[in-house]
């Protein structure tokens, strides 16, 4: 699996309330990881605040899809699909190449 910063990323808001860094973690910040990205967003109720959310919250979606795919819930016992499979593998491909 390819590396990524480990999770949690927290959101951090700049002074001017308008860009926000996506960190991780204050023990990889002490290690010397650097921040993961600069968002530049105008309005509170735009996009740009909504994606920074769902930035951050990548690494916790990703390990939970992985989680949810790899314990067999793609099927009832019954054989009829539980979850659409094919999106989570495919969403998990795109994530981990």
């Amino acid at each position: 699996m390819p590396k990524y910063t480990p999770a949690p990323w927290m959101l951090k808001f700049n002074a001017d309330n308008q860009t926000a860094a996506i960190e991780p973690s204050k023990e990889l910040l002490a290690q010397g990881r650097g921040r993961i990205a600069h968002i530049y967003s105008k309005d509170p109720l735009d996009e740009g605040y909504a994606n920074q959310r769902l930035i951050a919250a990548a690494p916790d979606l990703l390990e939970a899809l992985i989680g949810m795919v790899g314990e067999d819930e793609c099927n009832r016992p019954d054989g009829r699909p539980l979850l659409d499979c094919d999106k989570a593998y495919a969403a998990i491909k795109k994530a981990i190449g």
